[in-house]
C-alpha cells in the first residue's frame, strides 16, 4: 500500500485518489509495483522542505525525492511532497478545479521519481502534459471551478 499523509484541510482529496493516480502514472510509464509514500501539506510546509533540502526559500507545487542513488523504473523508492495550499491558490488564478490541481502535482512529482525531467520550460510542458494525460485517462477530469 502506498502510504499517504494529508497533513492539509484546504483540498478535499482522499487517499484512495492519491493512490490511484500513483497507480496510473506508473503503469503508464510501465514502472512496475509502486513504491513510494505522499505527503500532501501547506506553503510552509512546503517551503520549509524546499529551503532544507534543495537551498530553495519559496513554496512550490511539488518535491519528490528518490532513495535510491540509481532508480531503476522496476524499483523506485521515494516521496512525494505536494503543496495543495499552492494547488488552491493556482487553480483559483486559473479557474480551474483545486482537486484535480492537487492530484496533477502529485502525478508531476511521480514522474520526476520515475526520471522525468523539468529543467527547461519545453521540457516542463511536455511532462505537465503527460501528468494531464495520465490524470485524463485514469478518469480524473479537469473541471472549472
Amino acid at each position: 500500500m502506498i502510504p499517504v499523509s494529508n497533513r492539509q484541510r484546504r483540498v478535499k482529496v482522499t487517499a484512495r485518489d492519491v493512490r490511484a493516480v500513483i497507480a496510473a502514472v506508473y503503469a503508464a510509464e510501465k514502472a512496475g509495483e509502486p513504491s513510494i509514500s505522499v505527503a500532501l501539506v501547506n506553503d510552509r510546509v512546503i517551503r520549509d522542505v524546499n529551503r532544507e533540502y534543495l537551498n530553495h526559500d519559496w513554496a512550490t507545487d511539488s518535491i519528490a525525492f528518490s532513495y535510491e542513488d540509481d532508480p531503476s523504473p522496476d524499483a523506485v523508492t521515494g516521496e512525494v511532497v505536494a503543496s495543495a495550499e499552492t494547488a488552491l491558490r493556482v487553480a483559483e488564478e486559473l479557474g480551474k478545479d483545486p482537486r484535480y490541481e492537487l492530484l496533477l502535482y502529485v502525478a508531476h512529482g511521480t514522474l520526476h521519481l520515475l526520471g522525468w525531467d523539468d529543467e527547461t520550460p519545453a521540457m516542463r510542458r511536455r511532462m505537465n502534459a503527460r501528468a494531464d494525460r495520465i490524470l485524463c485517462a485514469a478518469g480524473f477530469e479537469e473541471v472549472s471551478a
